[in-house]
């Protein structure tokens, strides 16, 4: 009898041990890490397609949509007045600008969202006067729109000895050195999708009559070419 009990002891340890039954993720079981690890990889391989995919969209849109330069042309210009009063230590000048820039949208699919337009006049390099806040706008595609603004001033521009010097040269030549910038903010319209905000600065260098003389008023003012800058 002992010896029959202890080969049925034998015969239960020698049977094969089941392995552990997978835990069941239906029923509130734990995900095995190496499952988690490629469902993660997918995921991160599934994410970079798609950003590739954006981008080169982005790339082919921008090459298809990428809008040009603003054009843009200083058209009239008149002096009313352009005095100088005072010696070089104290001079001043007494002015009445009244300047017409023409400004082309050449493209074909953005139009042009003026939000602030400025204008500002030089002399000499110095600040003649600036006409702030002129009307907001929108300028449709392949468009042009002009621009009329004035400066005025009765002694109130202060100009240095060089500025006073030159205005006395340029006053026997007849005509006068005047620089007009406009400095925007724009945003650009493609249907229903406008762009971020760019800040396109036009600088005209326009030669102006002096108003008291005769053959130079005769000769009329010539219309110039703005530098207008890129969309950056």
């Amino acid at each position: 009898m002992a010896m029959a009990s202890n080969e049925h002891k034998i015969d239960h340890l020698d049977q094969p041990i089941p392995p552990p039954a997978a835990p069941d993720a239906g029923s509130g079981g734990v995900v095995p890490p190496a499952r988690r690890r490629d469902t993660y990889a997918l995921a991160c391989r599934a994410l970079t397609l798609l950003l590739i995919a954006l981008g080169v969209v982005a790339l082919l849109l921008w090459l298809v949509y990428q809008p040009s330069s603003l054009k843009a042309y200083a058209d009239s210009a008149q002096l009313t007045r352009f005095d100088l009063a005072g010696d070089n230590n104290g001079a001043r000048l007494r002015f009445d600008l009244t300047v017409g820039v023409s400004i082309r949208n050449p493209n074909r699919r953005q139009a042009v969202l003026y939000r602030r337009l400025e204008a500002v006049a030089l002399y000499g390099g110095e600040r003649l006067g600036r006409a702030a806040d002129l009307p907001r706008m929108r300028q449709p595609r392949k468009s042009t729109v002009e621009v009329r603004t004035g400066f005025r001033g009765e002694g109130a521009a202060a100009v240095s000895p060089a500025a006073a010097a030159l205005f006395r040269r340029e006053k026997e030549e007849g005509f006068f050195g005047i620089g007009v910038k406009l400095h925007a903010r724009v945003r650009l319209k493609v249907a229903v999708v406008d762009s971020v905000e760019y800040r396109p600065d036009v600088d005209c260098y326009i030669r102006v009559p002096d108003p008291s003389n005769t053959t130079a008023v005769a000769q009329g003012f010539t219309p110039t070419q703005c530098h207008v800058d890129d969309f950056s």
